[in-house]
């Protein structure tokens, strides 16, 4: 299977688990309190944003679709997970911030390796 393919599946299957068990998966990421409604509700959210970059990204993979764009919106959203963790740093126990940061990390250092691994785009027609 391609990275790029892997890299969507991947982003569907962390989207259902947030949509489908959000207690779990914040208790996971963030601690007692990701299981609160309040982050349920944001973690829902979440999974949801997460299976819609999967779907869509293997919808581009299979039309020849924009892949660099959907990538890069991936990347963006990892991006701003890590901008998350870093304004709650002081208030996250210390296992669930390295955590956090780990995964967050690691989907945009995947996101960064598949957008590097795309042919490039021609500017401006060029």
């Amino acid at each position: 299977m391609k990275p790029l393919t892997l890299y969507a599946i991947a982003r569907i299957v962390f989207g259902v688990a947030s949509l489908a068990a959000p207690a779990v998966t914040g208790r996971t990421l963030a601690g007692p309190g990701g299981a609160l409604p309040d982050a349920q509700a944001f973690l829902r959210g979440m999974g949801g944003r997460e299976i819609g970059f999967g779907l869509c990204l293997l919808a581009a993979i299979r039309g020849g679709g924009p892949l660099r764009k959907w990538v890069a919106a991936g990347l963006l959203a990892d991006v701003s997970d890590l901008a998350g963790i870093a304004g709650a740093w002081q208030h996250m126990p210390r296992a669930k911030r390295w955590l956090g940061l780990g995964t967050a990390g690691g989907a945009a250092a995947a996101g960064v390796a598949v957008l590097a691994s795309l042919p490039p785009v021609a500017i401006c027609g060029a």
